[in-house]
């Protein structure tokens, strides 16, 4: 009995750490794809040369942002000191296939200049999400198992 009470609660545990830090970046992913699923999005677009290219970097920033947190509060120490590799990867990936996805959307092209902006985007967040965990929060950036906050 004693056994089932403890796996019943690392399970809930699990859970909640998924909700808390996997389910922000499932939704963003699923966000992101569903912009990318839209026929000639947006409609208008601010006119400036680049514009695009910055607001793939943002997107993807944020989706950085995300993914670190994600890694950073794994609770293997493995996968929490290869944060920035998995973010960095991952994320490129994703960037990657949402490029070949807008391939078959009507009215959207795919880019690789725009991936190549994707994947800066994750880069930097990955890398500005770390700076900030570890500068403003230094007491509290790990708790004793490690796993940032």
């Amino acid at each position: 009995m004693g056994k089932e009470l403890i796996r019943t609660g690392t399970i809930k545990a699990n859970s909640r750490h998924f909700f808390f830090y996997g389910g922000p970046v499932l939704a963003y992913a699923i966000l992101i794809y569903f912009l990318s699923s839209l026929t000639n999005f947006p409609e208008e677009i601010p006119s400036f040369f680049g514009f695009d290219k910055i607001a793939h970097f943002l997107e993807y920033y944020f989706f950085g942002c995300l993914l670190y947190r994600w890694f950073s509060s794994m609770k293997r120490s493995r996968n929490r000191r290869s944060a920035l590799w998995m973010t960095l990867v991952i994320g490129t990936i994703y960037a990657l296939s949402d490029e070949w996805h807008q391939s078959f959307v009507p009215g959207r092209d795919a880019s690789l200049w725009d991936a190549l902006f994707d994947a800066a985007g994750i880069g930097t967040g990955a890398a500005t999400c770390a700076l900030i965990l570890q500068g403003f929060f230094p007491m509290r950036a790990r708790s004793k198992n490690g796993r940032f906050y």
